[in-house]
């Protein structure tokens, strides 16, 4: 499943399963991951391959960044 978005290029399946897990976790838990529980998640070693995904979704507008607080800041939009 890939969605097209104001003339972005379709989510990547990477992309897709951040943010499904994400969504998922915050319902499950009433929170959000860790960058290193994402990381986890994803199978990446580096929690900075988690960052650059990050990035990619709050260009595309998924998400945001609280930057008041590092260890789980990441903010669903929507």
């Amino acid at each position: 499943m890939k969605i097209k978005q104001r003339g972005l290029r379709p989510m990547t399946p990477k992309m897709l399963k951040l943010l499904q897990f994400i969504k998922n976790y915050s319902t499950k838990y009433g929170y959000m991951p860790t960058f290193l529980e994402m990381a986890s998640e994803m199978g990446y070693k580096s929690k900075n391959s988690v960052s650059v995904l990050i990035d990619k979704l709050e260009e595309r507008q998924e998400l945001k960044r609280d930057y008041s607080g590092y260890s789980r800041n990441v903010i669903l939009n929507g």
